[in-house]
């Protein structure tokens, strides 16, 4: 009895032992089938939901009163709101229709307004990243500007064409092309002042008899519906001082071609930069980029009258000078053209064709040759009165064709 009991115990024992790590292996695998699924459901559950991705390329053309906008397809997108921004007033609004396909055309727009548009994609519940801004000015012009802007050197100030006014040293005069401009250009401010380098426009204060930089004057006036012109440039690769050696010296300066040129060529950079901030203060402006006339007739045509500048002036210093205006009239229209801005540099040189310094016929002379014996650089090889009637034509040329086609900046 006692050996069958002992027998019966150990068998419960065993059953028991096997029945506990059934009951192990069983919970453990039940366990790890929870685990996994748990582990699957929180991939699923947390898992950042897709959105629409960020349409591509996005390009328009203007027209009046409206422009046409298309652009590259963005990833997961059902349609695509377009958002709108009127530079000159700063209102954005959002278009109310949400437009299904890569293209639509947004009417109701101002005459000659510059707006700021970005696309979103969307899905049935999301939306994803705006596009990068595309920026047009829609066709016309109505009415007047509410401000004009006059920025840059002497050849906006006005030396060369007294009588003066206004800050010491920066001869501004009533004279200047900003004065003469028709077709809504009201009086302008003038900010230019003779001598000023492109540091002198965001850098630094150029004098005493300035309030600031020309850029934080600017920035100091109202700037909506605003025209906003300047010549720069001139100043930075020296051409007075190299016009003076040229003139004063008993040698010959065409040695300073190869060492000018690469100065005008390192000097597109920076005009970039200076238009952009120009941009940047006053998105909603039309802005026009000034070129500089070639200073001096063509030699074979060319007779000076001042005793001085023939005797100082060869026929291959002329041709020089010629050339190097050339080379900077074409960085300033590339570097216009990059930064985003109208320019009036090829216009203002065709305008002063047959008219510059040393013009045989000096009654058609538009650029003062030497002014005065004491200060032979003030007024000299500047635009006389008649000279800034041209630049002032050019500048509306430019600013008939902006009207006339508009313009798409990104």
């Amino acid at each position: 009895m006692q050996g069958q009991s002992s027998s019966q115990a150990s068998r419960k024992k065993l059953v028991t032992r096997l029945a506990g790590k059934h009951f192990s292996l069983m919970f453990l695998a039940s366990l790890a089938i929870l685990l996994s699924g748990s582990f699957f459901v929180s991939n699923t559950a947390f898992a950042a939901p897709a959105v629409p991705g960020k349409p591509a390329s996005i390009n328009g053309s203007p027209g009046a009163q409206q422009v046409s906008l298309n652009w590259g397809a963005a990833s997961g997108a059902t349609g695509y709101l377009v958002n709108e921004t009127d530079l000159v007033t700063g209102q954005t609004t959002q278009l109310s229709s949400l437009v299904t396909s890569t293209s639509t055309t947004v009417t109701g727009l101002k005459v000659g307004h510059w707006y700021r548009f970005t696309i979103t994609g969307v899905d049935a519940s999301s939306q994803g990243p705006a596009s990068n801004p595309i920026e047009i000015r829609t066709t016309g012009f109505s009415g007047s500007y509410d401000n004009y802007y006059a920025l840059g050197d002497s050849y906006s100030s006005g030396d060369g064409a007294p009588p003066y006014f206004g800050a010491s040293g920066c001869y501004r005069s009533k004279n200047v092309y900003s004065y003469l401009l028709g077709n809504g250009a009201p009086t302008p401010t003038l900010i230019a002042c003779a001598g000023a380098v492109t540091a002198d426009i965001d850098q630094q204060t150029q004098s005493s008899s300035v309030p600031g930089t020309q850029l934080s004057q600017l920035l100091g006036n109202p700037r909506g519906n605003t025209l906003i012109t300047i010549t720069i440039g001139g100043n930075d690769i020296g051409f007075s001082s190299e016009l003076t050696k040229c003139i004063t010296s008993f040698s010959s300066c065409k040695s300073d071609q190869s060492a000018i040129s690469a100065k005008i060529t390192a000097l597109q950079s920076r005009l970039v930069q200076v238009y952009q901030e120009l941009r940047s203060a006053a998105p909603g402006a039309d802005i026009v980029i000034v070129g500089y006339p070639l200073l001096v007739a063509n030699p074979s045509l060319a007779d000076c009258h001042n005793p001085v500048v023939y005797v100082g002036l060869g026929a291959g210093e002329m041709t020089m000078i010629r050339t190097l205006a050339t080379q900077l009239d074409n960085v300033i229209a590339q570097a216009a053209t990059q930064a985003g801005v109208s320019n009036a540099a090829q216009q203002v040189a065709q305008a002063f064709a047959g008219h510059e310094a040393c013009t045989k016929d000096e009654s058609q002379e538009w650029i003062n040759e030497i002014a005065g014996l004491n200060d032979a650089l003030h007024d000299s090889f500047h635009p006389n009165s008649a000279g800034y009637r041209a630049i002032a034509g050019a500048v509306d040329s430019a600013r008939n064709s902006l009207y006339q086609s508009g313009m798409v900046r990104n």
